[in-house]
């Protein structure tokens, strides 16, 4: 009976995610374009080659477009009718600086439509677009934008009916593709239409928004990504103080430092910095700012902590950069973390809440210019209990402002403890009146970011969240109900060093290239310097459930198929913890000291030697070499790619290139999720200026000659399934590092015992050159930089310092700039009283520094070996 009820609850939740998907935002699909080489461009063909519809009377193929490379010419779209082979594209050409035009044309004989349209009116703009081709007529209208256009086209026997090839980007020998992207694709005829969301997030299959595969791609690179993991685009590190704005007006990150204006430009997705015309004239403490919406300029403010006359506040114009004296208005405390916002509505500048002088603060605030005061404003109603650390966001009348979330409590006193709230209070601005929306319990002890965004329908809130109380600590977007207070995580989290009071995160929303930004600010008060990173994020912003719909939806299909991956999972797991233990019992018997010993290998060597990579590869190949068993039936692929059969012997010589290139393209598509690669692929990849039946011989013998080679081990397989090619491993018989590392990483993602091995080997595919796999080696060391830093402090408290040194090695492999990386190592040869080696990681690191910065490393080895954490 309960096995029943836990199977009716497991159909229940499944058709709950079922039909909750469908009302997934359409993201899109993006084309590599001509930048990249020929075999990485992108290629989109609708429909299923043993399937295509057809359609009657007229054909309309709509969709939003985005050209994202100019200077170039390419395909867009291709539609070849079979029955007398002519073919149609649409293409984009790049005329000059100013403008580029669209054509519509039959291939290789005449055009059709021609529109130009102005650079800044397209490059980076979504636009809709819309080709309707009337069967009976011939005639066809090109609809981009605003603008409409009409040609003539000629159809043999003029029929009612046509059962035409459609694609997108690459096809067959015209290669020429510009970068960009599409969403809401809609192929629609008298009495059919077919509708593609392009919400997909991995693979190559398309689906229709029925869920059903309706075509295929090969490279894509699919937008859903974008609008789940955030991409760090800038950093800026100054000294000692920083404060950052975004200008929608001017879409740029305004950043004041002390003597010049940093700038990262959305658009142009380029950072400088600009020296003020003349000197700033407010001494900056906390770095706060505003935009006057009135005037356009940036104004500097400190509202408290400054000796008395001094100016507190100053205009910064933007387009002479130009400092004005503006006041020396202040408040009587410091209000750390208050909120801040211009009111467009009223000309004025308002703050609320902060801490300072053990207190905390509920007032409302306006800066008076005539007056050059700070006044308060009167509310009635509910009462906000004075907080700093919480969320505004204002309504998009300006009538309303959105406050939530903080620390603090009911009177103010910091003696008396805080409390995290979670909370949201609507202020009417023109009542003067506070009503308290909701409050709800929350276990988490998180705060806000300084800013909320306020969701186009006015029903949602977006706001960053983050537990600031912890040093290295990482921040979230949520989405929040304004009616009930609901959550929903959205996104992949950011690392953040949250060690000062004075370290800030800011969210804020772009509507023009719909796109969030994340700025931090990250102060390091003992050294005197501040570092600001701007992360980017597409909206809409989803969630992982999302992301992964097509994979939930394919594990859905059948209840026996869930009960066997659970079996699977279980499996796994067990042989995950039993590797896991039997790993730490080899551990502990070499009593805590493992097999590769720094000391050892660096004990002659010479600073003079060169860099990084002479040390660090002295210490993979001592590993490699502390390998004594025989290897047999194993597969590498970090550091030099080399295979073992199953009697120990070395069979890299049977792969000539290409078919190693082979076996490793379709080895990096079998995990996780990824089904393997499509035969098409590997023909458009492989064999790009063959005709279609000379690169099918050639990969048909490819493929035999690789299944041969592979008979020389044991628990491998290539499969074809369906036209799909896949390596399958017995992890338990065949041995291969990534198989391994991505297995670990998934089920044990801190289980370094494991990781260690494998990324000490190497790079992914070091000696290998083809861009083919460029993606793949940036995933890894995405994978690896991410995970060890956060085991250096764990295993360091253990004591396990030349376990340390093992993980600050492979770090510095990849990152041979990793300050915290260098400290590690110092404190970890000072621990084992190895100061040779500690000087040589020491002069190493600096030259390399040196190098690649063009300047000195701004710490002594004093200063490192008295830092009581990473600097």
């Amino acid at each position: 009976m309960i096995e029943c009820t836990r199977n009716k609850s497991m159909v229940i939740v499944l058709i709950i995610i079922l039909f909750a998907s469908p009302y997934l935002c359409a993201q899109g699909l993006r084309f590599y374009g001509n930048k990249v080489p020929i075999e990485q461009r992108t290629s989109y063909k609708l429909f299923n080659e043993e399937f295509l519809p057809v359609f009657s009377d007229y054909i309309d193929i709509e969709f939003s477009l985005r050209i994202s490379q100019s200077g170039t010419f390419g395909y867009l779209f291709h539609m070849v009718n079979p029955a007398n082979n002519d073919a149609y594209s649409l293409t984009y050409s790049y005329v000059n600086d100013k403008t580029s035009v669209f054509k519509f044309n039959t291939e290789g004989k005449v055009n059709h439509i021609s529109m130009n349209f102005l650079n800044d009116s397209v490059i980076s703009q979504w636009l809709p677009v819309k080709l309707h081709i009337d069967f009976e007529t011939g005639g066809s209208v090109l609809t981009i934008g605003t603008k409409v256009a009409k040609g003539v086209i000629r159809l043999a026997n003029r029929p009612q009916k046509i059962q035409p090839i459609l694609s997108f980007g690459r096809r067959e020998y015209l290669v020429d593709v510009p970068a960009f992207s599409i969403q809401k694709l809609k192929i629609s005829s008298k009495g059919q239409t077919y509708f593609f969301k392009l919400n997909e997030s991995i693979g190559h299959e398309v689906h229709d928004s029925n869920g059903d595969i309706q075509g295929t791609v090969v490279n894509p690179y699919w937008l859903i990504n974008d609008s789940y993991h955030w991409t760090k685009v800038a950093t800026f590190v100054t000294s000692p103080c920083m404060g950052s704005k975004f200008n929608v007006k001017r879409q740029e990150i305004e950043f004041i430092t002390s003597d010049s204006l940093f700038i990262y430009q959305v658009n142009a997705k380029h950072s400088l910095k600009k020296p003020y015309a003349n000197s700033m004239p407010v001494h900056m403490l906390l770095g706060t700012s505003f935009i006057n919406g009135a005037d356009g300029k940036l104004y500097a403010y400190e509202i408290n902590n400054l000796p008395i006359n001094s100016l507190t506040m100053a205009a910064l114009d933007l387009s002479t950069l130009l400092w004005q004296p503006v006041g020396r208005a202040f408040t009587k405390v410091q209000l750390h973390h208050h909120n801040g916002l211009w009111d467009n509505h009223r000309n004025r500048y308002m703050v609320f809440g902060g801490f300072g002088s053990r207190s905390y603060s509920n007032k409302f605030l306006t800066y008076n210019q005539i007056s050059d005061r700070w006044d308060t404003l009167q509310f009635k109603g509910d009462k906000l209990t004075p907080r700093f650390f919480s969320s505004m966001a204002p309504s998009k009348q300006g009538n309303y402002l959105y406050i939530y979330g903080g620390v603090g409590n009911e009177s103010g006193d910091q003696s008396i403890g805080q409390n995290y709230y979670n909370d949201l209070y609507r202020i009417d601005l023109e009542r003067h009146t506070i009503k308290l929306l909701w409050n709800h319990p929350i276990d988490e002890k998180r705060v806000p970011s300084e800013q909320m965004i306020l969701s186009d329908d006015g029903k949602s809130l977006y706001v960053i969240r983050y537990a600031q109380y912890i040093k290295y600590t990482s921040l979230q977007l949520y989405r929040i109900s304004i009616a009930d207070g609901k959550m929903e995580q959205l996104g992949d989290s950011i690392p953040f060093v949250s060690g000062s009071i004075v370290s800030t995160v800011s969210l804020y929303y772009n509507p023009i290239l719909k796109e969030f930004y994340c700025v931090t600010q990250e102060v390091n008060e003992d050294d005197n310097w501040v570092k600001a990173n701007v992360y980017e994020l597409s909206a809409p912003p989803v969630s992982r459930a999302k992301m992964e719909y097509y994979s939930v939806k394919n594990k859905s299909s059948g209840l026996s198929r869930i009960l066997l991956l659970g079996i699977c999972i279980v499996i796994s797991g067990s042989l995950g913890v039993w590797i896991f233990f039997y790993r730490r019992k080899r551990q502990r018997r070499k009593n805590d000291v493992p097999d590769f010993v720094p000391d050892k290998i660096y004990h002659k060597a010479s600073i003079d030697e060169g860099n990084h990579e002479v040390l660090l590869n002295k210490a993979s190949l001592q590993v490699a070499m502390k390998r004594k068993e025989k290897e047999c039936n194993r597969i590498y692929i970090y550091g030099i790619f080399t295979i073992y059969n199953r009697s120990g012997r070395d069979i890299t010589y049977l792969f000539s290139k290409k078919l190693k290139y082979l076996f490793l393209y379709i080895l990096l598509n079998s995990t996780g999720r990824e089904k393997g690669v499509h035969s098409y692929a590997l023909n458009e990849i492989f064999w790009p200026d063959k005709s279609e039946d000379k690169a099918k011989n050639l990969k048909g013998v490819t493929i035999s000659n690789l299944r041969k080679a592979l008979m020389e081990l044991d628990g491998i397989k290539l499969l074809n399934e369906k036209g799909v090619f896949s390596i399958m491993i017995k992890e338990d018989i065949c041995f291969c590092d990534y198989f391994s590392m991505y297995a670990s990483w998934t089920n044990h993602p801190q289980s370094c015992d494991i990781l260690l091995p494998i990324w000490e080997r190497g790079k992914l595919l070091e000696s290998e050159e083809s861009l083919l796999f460029d993606k793949y080696k940036q995933n890894s060391e995405n994978i690896i930089l991410s995970l060890l830093p956060k085991d250096l402090p764990t295993y360091y408290q253990q004591n396990a310092y030349s376990y340390v040194l093992r993980i600050c090695f492979v770090i510095l492999k990849r990152d041979p700039l990793n300050e915290q990386a260098l400290y590690y190592c110092v404190h970890s040869y000072k621990n084992l009283n190895d100061f040779e080696n500690l000087s040589k990681i020491y002069s190493t690191f600096i030259i390399e520094y040196r190098k690649s910065m063009g300047e000195d490393f701004p710490h002594t080895i004093e200063e490192l070996l008295h830092a009581k954490e990473p600097i």
